[in-house]
């Protein structure tokens, strides 16, 4: 399965706070409620939309790249995003996971914040050289423990059973591994693993859109001056 997908899971937050007033400290002061909808319709939505959802204790915020496009260009692995920092000051003690994955260029991300301070970036692109800062996730451990450095570069075992060529798959070929299994770590389910229906069906997800501009009002047309007599 080929996956874009986009999102944000708030773990454990200590108070429970209205998706309007969410969306107001993320800068989205012109967003309204659209439809209620599922993880697997909004996780990557094409339309620049936010879904807000709740499972397994946690806040999952899936935003189609809006919030998360900074990460993906940023040279600073160890700083903050916007939304990173407004997310810590309004949910102390909860860790804050960005996760981001883009099939097409063979692309992923995950972000790891608690308290302010990053604990865990990685961003991986095809095309360009990993970008990473903090230590692994147990999470990741699982997954490096298939690989093995080959004359200075990362190959990892073969998931296709058909394939009989050992470590012949680089990291970034790994995108589903690599974002699904970190986003385990606080949704308790790993997506496209084929056990996530709960998750991907089953869970309501809100969703805003931007709001639709008011419609001008006609202005009043004077008659000519000629029709008056």
């Amino acid at each position: 399965m080929c996956f874009k997908a986009s999102m944000i899971i708030i773990h454990r937050p200590y108070r429970a706070v209205q998706e309007d007033v969410l969306l107001r400290h993320l800068n989205f002061n012109d967003l309204e409620f659209r439809e209620t909808t599922t993880m697997e319709n909004c996780i990557y939505p094409g339309d620049k939309s936010i879904s807000i959802g709740y499972y397994n204790e946690n806040i999952i915020i899936c935003e189609d790249y809006l919030l998360t496009s900074y990460l993906e260009v940023t040279d600073d692995p160890a700083g903050l995003a916007g939304y990173e920092e407004a997310l810590s000051l309004i949910f102390p003690g909860s860790e804050i996971l960005t996760v981001a994955c883009h099939a097409s260029v063979n692309y992923h991300l995950y972000s790891l914040v608690k308290n302010g301070e990053k604990l865990r970036f990685k961003r991986v692109i095809a095309s360009s050289p990993i970008l990473e800062y903090g230590d692994r996730l147990a999470e990741e451990e699982v997954i490096y423990a298939d690989s093995r450095v080959i004359e200075g570069k990362r190959l990892f075992d073969s998931r296709w059973k058909e394939d009989n060529h050992n470590h012949a798959i680089t990291e970034d070929q790994l995108m589903e591994d690599f974002a699904f299994g970190v986003a385990q770590r606080h949704l308790g389910v790993k997506i496209s693993s084929g056990e996530e229906n709960a998750l991907m069906a089953g869970t309501p997800f809100k969703k805003f859109v931007k709001t639709s501009p008011m419609p001008l009002k006609p202005s009043a047309t004077l008659r000519s001056w000629w029709r008056f007599w």
